[in-house]
């Protein structure tokens, strides 16, 4: 694949490794830079790309998600965001390489488990930061072929419970939601259901 028949934007899929990604800019005439999944940038021959089409992308249907970096880019300064953003990538390695062959698995999407210090991140870019995080541990775990997946949100306003709810329902048509249990978790988690059926929604 030459790097001129390739254009900002486009999803592609990578023949060499699974996964996909969106090309954000076109660096020579052999290279181009890809935000992968996990939504970090990374160099890659043109030659070891594919451009999806659109049956592809239906079929994968998965959409673009912002990465830390552009979430955070008008709250924190350049260091903490790469700090941030090493520290989420190794959480998706973990589990991208831990989850395999488990039955359940649990992320905590609270805040104060996902970066070093909630100060100077407001609650729009905090929730932005949770959703961005539960929808690639999602992934992970579909990738991983994980049955079930629980998301531990909290109570509070039922904000991002309402959210991740709607995304699933909406996104990922293969996934089901339903209340974690109780006696375990209270009210405050999501157990995500990754199958072919929706039967078993409660």
């Amino acid at each position: 694949m030459d790097a001129n028949k390739l254009q900002v934007g486009q999803r592609v899929r990578f023949l060499d490794e699974v996964g996909s990604g969106v090309v954000t800019a076109i660096l020579s005439a052999t290279e181009v830079m890809v935000e992968d999944e996990s939504g970090f940038e990374i160099p890659m021959e043109a030659k070891g790309l594919v451009p999806l089409v659109a049956r592809d992308e239906a079929q994968s249907y998965q959409r673009h998600l912002p990465s830390v970096s552009a979430i955070l880019q008008q709250e924190v300064d350049p260091r903490r965001q790469r700090a941030l953003e090493k520290s989420f990538k190794a959480r998706y390695d973990e589990a991208a390489s831990t989850w395999a062959g488990k039955g359940t698995v649990e992320v905590d999407l609270h805040a104060h488990e996902l970066v070093d210090s909630t100060a100077g991140l407001d609650a729009a870019t905090l929730l932005e930061l949770q959703l961005a995080h539960f929808e690639r541990m999602l992934r992970v775990a579909i990738e991983q072929r994980t049955p079930r997946i629980v998301f531990i949100h909290g109570v509070g306003q039922g904000v991002l419970k309402h959210e991740i709810w709607q995304c699933v329902d909406r996104y990922y048509p293969d996934c089901v939601c339903r209340y974690a249990d109780p006696r375990r978790f209270g009210a405050g988690a999501t157990e995500v259901v990754i199958s072919g059926s929706r039967s078993g929604q409660r």
